[in-house]
């Protein structure tokens, strides 16, 4: 694999590999941003804490609109925003470092997503002057509350289906807007809404922004699973004069303002997910320490021991992955501007450049997420089953975090596509690494990593091997279906399986190389415990994407030479996940 210090760009961890010292993490938190996440977190036990019980009733959507307006009063939805304008101007490793604090405030964490995400970036990112001059300065302090309307009854996955339309007025002066959306956050109590539709005559989506003042309907309050405090309604546009100077960036072009507030939107999400994981294991964790069965405190126990282990190795590799693509990301808006880009359209580019990372995190730290609150409610047994544990409120919560900005499907689609789109307009050579690896598979130069070296060349040498069995499973899926990949559907959701577990492990295995000392020998427990895991889930992935895409003695080779690839050296991961379990009994929460 070629060595590759300078800015990593989009897809590029699969054919380069960096070094340890180059990926952040938040051991390496500055002061500052240290002292933001310490603000935050004081804000949220003053405000948030003791509502935490309003906040699963609908009585907390009275409430959000006020505290919205107090966390705006102190800077904490402008810390990405400029300070031309107000905003902190904090960098993306600060911004997600700050989110994740905030993403442990119960349901109301949903309306600052929309807020400071979709309803600040849309505008400030392709705002005009004069929009931006209107409606910043409030949004920044919460006085303007935002919502998001892209979704409709008709129009989920497939968003530029929508038919929501708007025609433009005899006088030329107003757009007249038609149409529903449904599932919108904050809609409840939101004064403006960026608003998806088409515009009559155009193919694709475009962007207004819409005043509430201006006729805009709503639906009740959606009775959902979980986030109750959260207003969600359908929205409804009947014959709204929108101005024309209130369309949001170019006409017929709204779906790329949709999809780069998706990117970081998902990032949030992943980022939450590391954040609502550390709060289920900590309750699971302390319940686990104080119950007493059979006379001894049911942490003692193995079975439970299992639990709070891979608990903790999930955490470590979301919260490695989302801090390392953090780094990344400022990175190359480093690069960027460098190269004489302004600062807001570097950081559109960034957004655009790392889809891919964006939805692997997504996807990963969902379903992390979902496993270990999940696994702190199993550890509750029946407590955890009541809707007075506050495990049950996240457990309701959590499950629409594999829904939202994308299904977790869409995007498992979105990984290997987006990495196969800059393969073939040539910005990722991909295929021919992925053809080195088949000729390495042909002349026998596939081995395994040799298992007598230190525990750091070893996973530096199985992570490499990891990356060619990628290659060479995702070489031969293009090579078979070529152009026709983007329907064999279940083969994409597989590539994407061991695309990001690839990721992930990359992430973890660097974050663990690089603490040279604190807690060294927990978090090679864990990065053993997920290489483990990693080398089971690429195997079992990998043999469906070959049989689809090989025959005969070709299909069965290259299982061998896979299976011979993500070989780990024979080891008791019993005693790895008892190390793991017994720091964190002793911790009593997630701590390292």
């Amino acid at each position: 694999m070629e060595s590759k210090l300078e800015t990593m760009k989009g897809g590029e961890f699969l054919i380069k590999t960096s070094t340890p010292d180059t990926i952040f993490t938040p051991e390496d938190y500055t002061e500052e941003q240290r002292m933001l996440r310490g603000a935050v977190r004081d804000f949220i036990n003053k405000e948030i804490e003791p509502l935490k019980e309003v906040f699963d009733s609908k009585e907390g959507i009275t409430v959000t609109p006020g505290i919205l307006e107090k966390l705006g009063e102190l800077g904490f939805l402008a810390i990405s925003a400029p300070e031309s304008i107000g905003g902190m101007g904090c960098d993306i490793k600060t911004d997600l470092a700050a989110s994740e604090i905030m993403s442990e405030s119960f349901s109301f964490s949903q309306t600052l997503g929309v807020q400071r995400g979709l309803g600040v970036n849309t505008i400030l990112f392709y705002g005009t002057e004069a929009q931006k001059a209107k409606y910043l300065d409030d949004i920044l302090v919460g006085k303007l509350k935002c919502s998001y309307c892209l979704t409709e009854p008709g129009a989920g996955s497939d968003a530029n289906s929508g038919k929501t339309k708007a025609v433009l007025s005899e006088d030329g002066k107003h757009y007249i807007l038609n149409g529903q959306k449904m599932w919108i956050t904050n809609a409840g109590f939101a004064d403006i809404f960026s608003v998806f539709c088409k515009i009559e005559g155009d193919e694709n989506l475009s962007c207004l922004i819409v005043e509430k003042e201006w006729g805009v309907k709503l639906g009740v309050e959606e009775n959902k699973l979980g986030i109750h405090g959260s207003s969600t309604r359908q929205v409804f546009f009947e014959n709204v004069k929108v101005p024309v100077e209130n369309l949001l960036g170019e006409r017929n072009k709204g779906f790329k303002i949709a999809m780069n507030a998706l990117n970081m939107g998902r990032l949030m999400i992943g980022v939450a997910g590391s954040a609502i994981g550390k709060r289920a294991f900590r309750l699971g964790v302390q319940y686990a320490n104080q119950r007493i069965q059979f006379k001894k405190p049911i942490s003692s126990f193995g079975a439970i021991q299992e639990k709070i282990a891979k608990m903790a190795t999930n955490i470590y590799a979301i919260e490695s992955g989302w801090n390392r693509l953090a780094g990344d990301m400022d990175n190359l808006f480093d690069e960027f501007i460098a190269e004489g880009l302004g600062p807001l359209k570097a950081k559109q580019q960034v957004a655009q450049e790392f889809a891919a990372e964006c939805s692997m995190i997504k996807v990963f730290g969902s379903e992390a997420e979902q496993f270990v609150v999940d696994e702190a409610l199993q550890m509750h047994g029946g407590m955890g089953f009541s809707g007075e544990s506050e495990i049950s409120i996240h457990y309701r919560n959590i499950r629409g975090n594999r829904i939202y900005e994308g299904t977790n499907e869409i995007n498992r689609l979105v990984i290997p596509g987006t990495i196969m789109k800059y393969a073939l307009k040539g910005k990722l050579p991909l295929m021919e690494y992925a053809m080195q690896a088949f000729q390495d598979l042909q002349s026998g130069n596939l081995q395994s990593a040799d298992s007598d070296k230190p525990f750091g060349e070893f996973a530096f040498d199985f992570l490499d091997n990891c990356k060619k069995a990628t290659l060479l499973v995702s070489g031969q899926a293009m090579q078979k279906f070529q152009q026709d990949i983007q329907e064999e559907q279940e083969v994409l959701l597989r590539m994407a399986d061991i695309i990001t577990q690839v990721y992930m492990l990359e992430g973890v295995i660097f974050r663990t190389l690089k603490c040279k000392e604190q807690n060294r020998a927990i978090r090679e427990a864990m990065s053993s415990v997920f290489m483990h895991t990693s080398a089971e889930l690429i195997k079992s992935a990998a043999k469906e994407v070959v049989f689809a895409a090989a025959e005969g003695d070709m299909a069965l080779m290259s299982i061998k030479a896979i299976n011979k690839l993500v070989q780990l050296p024979v080891s008791n991961i019993i005693a790895d996940r008892r190390t793991i379990a017994a720091h964190f009994i002793q911790e009593n929460q997630y701590k390292i």
